[in-house]
């Protein structure tokens, strides 16, 4: 959740009252909406980035239904000038009410070296007195985060402060707070940012926040293909949208196989990826016809990666293979996943296999198009005698009907590592039994 990308082109509905005797009352009635801060945006598209004050209804305790409206996208800058930016994290500076502590947040450097021990020790210090605060500190968070300014704290902000921005490290403090205000503000949010990384953390904190509530896991999925349908009408944009994908797939699971197939046309590995993630192999006629289709390589890494615990996926390959379907050029690029490695999105949310996966032969990946990043990692849980057996039994049916030469020198490097790998972990457990 590291990636910026420029501004979008402001739009906006300017309505005009016509005829003198309708003069006076729009007149008036446009100069109470401008001293009231409302903003008029389209639904459905990019408003401008840092809008100061869109429409909006006042926070509720409840959920309220989703409304379609436009999304806005944060300017990205750097503190603002003054004794904020200068005593960063200092809390001796200034008292500890709920705009100063967002403001010092909110005002850290950013360079790495300016992140001293100090610094981070403070910035914690006062993000805990927000927390601490409750709801008195809520008005002050929203105010920050409605202007839609950010400050980047970068990988350093990451690894020192936990979190990679102002904006995340608020919501991080919203879902720490918790309450029905700070529900509906993070409800807010979700309604109205463009950001596809904010968005899957945004529903991963109503996740937390309200477990067992069921109508803003529609919001969240409804959140993600409004954004994902924006990101398609801008291609140039180097945003990646890679969160949206995984929202889809935890909060919409089967009911999003269309917008998937829709979308494989900008971000063909995405959706495969998620296509292969959906529950109960939801997803595997798709990739299917993907591969019928000559869709590249990767409906067919997807289907060998399911193959071994699916029986649809095994099946359909297992055809494919037979009837010589699979390109030449793909059976190298099984090899990784018939051994046992699995695709992982690049920066996940929701990902926690992707925290145990060996990083031993990891293959990072960037496709181009729809700035699409990925990599192939051994889950550490799957290094047991039951997967690798799983695997071999694949690769040994698949020997079996795929003659082409090609095939054939692939799965044999395969059945030859899954063999090495088999008696590693036989190795590892005569010794743990031998062991004192």
């Amino acid at each position: 959740m590291k990636r910026q990308s420029p501004s979008p082109t402001p739009r906006w509905l300017v309505f005009t009252a016509s005829g003198m005797g309708l003069g006076l009352v729009g007149w008036g009635l446009m100069h109470w909406v401008s001293s009231a801060g409302i903003g008029i945006m389209p639904a459905g598209d990019f408003v401008r980035e840092g809008a100061g004050n869109p429409q909006l209804p006042e926070p509720a305790a409840a959920i309220a239904p989703f409304q379609a409206r436009g999304r806005i996208r944060p300017v990205m800058g750097t503190p603002a000038d003054g004794p904020a930016k200068v005593e960063a994290g200092n809390p001796k500076t200034a008292l500890a009410t709920p705009q100063g502590l967002v403001g010092r947040l909110s005002a850290v450097v950013l360079s790495e070296g300016s992140l001293t021990r100090e610094v981070t020790e403070n910035w914690n210090k006062d993000f805990r007195l927000l927390v601490e605060q409750g709801p008195a500190a809520l008005p002050a968070i929203r105010d920050y985060l409605m202007a839609f300014n950010d400050v980047s704290f970068g990988p350093a902000g990451v690894r020192k402060l936990g979190y990679d921005s102002a904006r995340t490290a608020l919501f991080g403090a919203l879902a720490e707070i918790g309450g029905p205000e700070a529900l509906a503000q993070t409800l807010e949010m979700l309604r109205l940012t463009a950001e596809a990384p904010e968005i899957a953390l945004l529903a991963a904190n109503l996740e937390r926040l309200a477990p067992d509530e069921h109508s803003w896991r529609e919001e969240a999925t409804q959140a993600a293909r409004e954004s994902l349908a924006l990101a398609a009408g801008h291609p140039t944009t180097d945003r990646d949208v890679a969160p949206l994908f995984e929202v889809l797939n935890r909060y919409g699971g089967a009911s999003t196989v269309p917008d998937l197939e829709q979308a494989s046309g900008n971000w063909r590995y995405y959706a495969a990826m998620t296509l292969a993630q959906l529950p109960d192999g939801a997803g595997v006629p798709s990739l299917v016809q993907m591969a019928e289709e000559e869709q590249g390589i990767i409906p067919f890494q997807m289907l060998a990666q399911l193959a071994a615990e699916n029986a649809e996926a095994r099946t359909a390959f297992l055809e494919l293979a037979e009837a010589k379907a699979i390109p030449a050029s793909a059976w190298p690029h099984l090899q990784p996943v018939l051994q046992g490695q699995r695709f992982h999105f690049a920066d996940s949310v929701f990902d926690e296999s992707g925290e145990t996966a060996s990083t031993d032969g990891m293959n990072m990946v960037h496709i181009a198009k729809g700035n699409q990043n990925y990599y192939l990692a051994t889950d550490a849980t799957r290094l047991t005698k039951e997967h690798l057996d799983q695997q071999t039994a694949l690769v040994n049916d698949l020997a079996a009907v795929a003659q082409d030469a090609d095939a054939t020198k692939a799965l044999e490097v395969t059945r030859a590592a899954l063999a090495a790998a088999r008696a590693a972990v036989d190795g590892a457990h005569r010794r743990s039994d031998t062991s004192p």
